[in-house]
């Protein structure tokens, strides 16, 4: 599990915050035995599973990855008791067939990459506590989304999902106002419960880290969301990814029958604490859309910025496979930085949701092309239990990496 794993002493801390409130709790519960009864056999247990075949076709690699993988998912929940509440989350994620791509552990270098490893883990294991008025506080592990997930995410995407050891305080005191405060001791990554091999994304899959997340969401405007953030990361096991970025997002609609869409994000990005580099760079984005009957269309612009040869703007914390293609050829920044121009398409076709996906790909600094990529996604919901997709993705590299075309089909079923 990922808590044999984890390591260094900022990521035990948070460990050890989660022990000390649940031993808290334990105490407390146990003065009134019968009423925690009640709070234990009203609790909820839920059960998923998620099996997916995905097929990666990259020229830079001599043999096609193929993966079949299920992920079986327990979760269970206590009722709130004097204020504390109780979560437990165990993944396992297993091979069905053959062992035919890399998953960043095993031999098959040669192979297409789908970073699906198996084994079981503690996905979240968290206590939280109601008792303040309007503030939540969660200590232990637990999954943190902020905004779209551009910049902190859980990756859901990944049969391994990302999530957090930490503290978490969400506060609603104020009208229309949400704030949340994060400090993150370890970051437990999407590459699965083992250290995989050296010079890979996975021979670190836990990252100690010593950060602080802010992010205030504001719905009061009746035309929009505004969100201003400040992420502090100052990460151990990844020196690079240290940053302090500071950031305000706004988005929104306007009409009835047929609705305008509008996002924009600006953010700047420095180095921090043990980063080796000093830089400075940006990031935006703009995006119009227009929903109407039944079909929505839109066309934006996400620069992620470089600052000469210093370094480029990052998100180590992002749910990535969201952003850039889902053939997921920009899960790192490159150094020249990158300008993603996109347009999409979404509508529904005998109940089935489907869109198609465009994007352009230039370096941010200099006159570089990174190819381009359409993406095609279609996803139905076919019993209330069961849930279908599929996911083409074809990208055409032109002076970045190698051409790539993925095929996913994935079942889920959930009780």
């Amino acid at each position: 599990m990922k808590y044999a794993v984890a390591k260094g002493p900022k990521s035990k801390l948070a460990v050890a915050i989660a022990a000390v409130a649940f031993g808290f709790a334990g105490q407390t519960f146990a003065e009134e035995e019968l009423t925690l009864e009640d709070a234990l056999k009203g609790g909820k247990a839920d059960f998923s599973f998620r099996y997916r075949f995905e097929n990666v076709d990259d020229d830079g690699r001599a043999e096609e990855g193929r993966a079949s993988t299920l992920k079986s998912r327990f979760t269970y929940t206590t009722q709130t008791y004097k204020d504390f509440q109780v979560q437990v989350e165990v993944d396992n994620v297993s091979r069905i067939g053959g062992d035919n791509y890399d998953d960043f552990h095993n031999s098959n270098t040669d192979h297409g990459v789908v970073a699906d490893a198996d084994g079981t883990e503690l996905n979240q294991a968290w206590i939280a506590y109601s008792g303040i008025d309007n503030t939540t506080l969660k200590a232990g592990r637990q999954r943190i989304n902020l905004d779209n997930q551009r910049f902190v995410g859980g990756v859901g995407w990944r049969q391994n999902e990302q999530t957090y050891d930490g503290v978490t305080v969400v506060n609603t005191s104020l009208p229309d106002t949400t704030a949340v405060y994060a400090y993150v001791g370890s970051v437990d990554r999407i590459f699965g419960p083992d250290e995989g091999r050296a010079g890979t994304p996975a021979a670190d899959v836990n990252l100690d880290s010593d950060a602080h997340i802010f992010n205030v969401n504001y719905k009061g405007l009746g035309f929009g969301t505004l969100s201003a953030y400040a992420y502090l990361l100052d990460v151990d096991d990844a020196p690079a990814a240290s940053t302090k970025t500071f950031g305000a997002r706004f988005t929104g609609s306007q009409g009835d029958e047929t609705k305008f869409l509008y996002t924009a994000e600006y953010a700047r990005q420095s180095d921090y604490k043990n980063n080796p580099g000093s830089f400075d760079a940006d990031y935006y984005t703009l995006e119009a859309g227009l929903q109407a009957k039944g079909v929505t269309g839109k066309i934006g612009l996400e620069v992620l910025g470089a600052d000469d040869d210093k370094g480029s703007f990052g998100t180590p914390l992002a749910t990535l496979h969201k952003f850039q293609g889902f053939a997921d050829k920009f899960l790192t920044t490159p150094g020249d930085g990158i300008e993603d121009t996109y347009a999409s398409v979404f509508t529904k076709i005998m109940g089935a949701k489907v869109g198609v996906i465009y994007h352009d790909f230039e370096a941010d600094e200099g006159s570089a092309d990174y190819g381009d990529e359409v993406d095609l996604v279609v996803a139905k919901q076919i019993h209330k239990n069961v849930h279908l997709l599929f996911k083409y993705a074809n990208y055409n590299a032109d002076e970045h990496s190698t051409d790539t075309q993925k095929a996913i089909l994935q079942l889920t079923v959930k009780f």
